[in-house]
């Protein structure tokens, strides 16, 4: 059993009643419930979550459960370890966030908030194991989500946003292939995370964002980080293919 096995245990049998969680679910729906471990897991990472479910049970896994070996994730997404490897879980703004999301965008949501999770996807789309991708949908969204319609529907993100944002897409893929081609992994990877300096740094040098007036940060964060953009980049940059049709 591999660290990703252990960790999907866990939140099957806690969101079934079968374990005491680790993260008070008092008086939480099923969607609350979701909402509460998802935000603990961001803060946790998945490592610090298992040993504390393991913890409930009293039992102590072994050392060797946690080494990267272990993981259960056989191919290292070579984008996502140049991330860094704290992601803020997302503040609560209401009682239910995910209400009106696509079920792909509360999966990404989810995944975003654990590098291990990124990889997980990754390397699972890549072998095309679509029992780990079922196992994966049900643990963060409760539904049973098909992997070939998730790849179509990442694949054209844009389709479904405005005019700005497809504007906005095209050109920061664009930028950070070209980032990446010319051996400038850590700026990519600076764009990638958030970083608002690197982004005015590049803004002033990149030919295709010094002279769009509208290509401020603000219009970065809103058109491209919050919309699912950087985790299809990894995936392209990881040889996944993203079907035309369904």
């Amino acid at each position: 059993m591999t660290l990703f096995d252990c960790f999907l245990d866990y939140v099957t049998r806690i969101t079934q009643g079968e374990f005491p969680s680790p993260v008070d679910l008092t008086d939480a729906d099923e969607a609350e419930q979701m909402q509460r471990l998802t935000k603990a897991v961001g803060e946790m990472g998945v490592a610090e979550f298992v040993k504390a479910c393991a913890a409930k049970e009293g039992r102590t896994l072994p050392e060797e459960l946690f080494a990267p070996e272990n993981s259960g994730l056989d191919a290292l997404a070579q984008m996502a370890e140049q991330t860094p490897e704290e992601t803020a879980a997302p503040e609560e703004t209401g009682p239910d966030p995910d209400a009106g999301k696509h079920a792909f965008e509360v999966l990404l949501d989810c995944v975003a908030l654990d590098d291990a999770l990124v990889r997980f996807l990754i390397d699972a789309l890549r072998r095309d194991d679509r029992e780990a991708f079922f196992k994966l949908s049900q643990v963060t969204t409760h539904r049973d989500l098909d992997p070939h319609e998730f790849l179509y529907w990442l694949g054209h993100r844009e389709d479904y946003g405005s005019d700005e944002e497809r504007q906005c897409a095209a050109m920061m893929d664009g930028c950070l292939t070209r980032l990446l081609e010319e051996g400038r992994g850590d700026v990519a990877a600076a764009l990638l995370s958030g970083d608002k300096a690197t982004f005015e740094a590049f803004r002033r040098e990149a030919a295709e964002l010094v002279h769009l007036p509208q290509a401020t940060y603000e219009w970065y964060c809103q058109n491209y980080l919050d919309r699912d953009y950087p985790i299809r980049l990894m995936m392209k940059r990881n040889g996944i293919v993203f079907p035309q049709t369904l």
